[in-house]
């Protein structure tokens, strides 16, 4: 995977967005957000198995850890800050596991 990848269009934003349900664009329009609240399990395990995801992608997020929450923002920094591809896919693999968590 390259270090970056070209900034998506807006309009390949908001097709990409249709497809992850609970996240939005940060109100500067820069980054991916998604707030997961955890109602049983220790949110810190959640952001384990997200930082392993990112290791592996080698693409790695803001994660803000509450009680029972995870706020989490993804932009790509190596493009100016802008969406890309690789914002989405890392969304996607996030949105994923969230399940097995028990993160809505």
């Amino acid at each position: 995977m390259p270090p970056y990848a070209d900034p998506l269009s807006h309009k390949e934003i908001e097709d990409r967005l249709a497809e992850l349900p609970g996240w939005s664009l940060s109100d500067d329009g820069t980054s991916l957000v998604r707030t997961y609240r955890l109602p049983h399990i220790p949110a810190a395990v959640f952001v384990v198995h997200i930082a392993q995801i990112q290791d592996e992608l080698n693409h790695h997020s803001d994660l803000t850890l509450g009680y029972h929450s995870i706020a989490v923002s993804i932009t790509t920094h190596a493009a100016g800050g802008r969406l890309t591809e690789r914002d989405f896919g890392l969304a996607q693999r996030i949105e994923a596991i969230a399940p097995a968590h028990g993160a809505a």
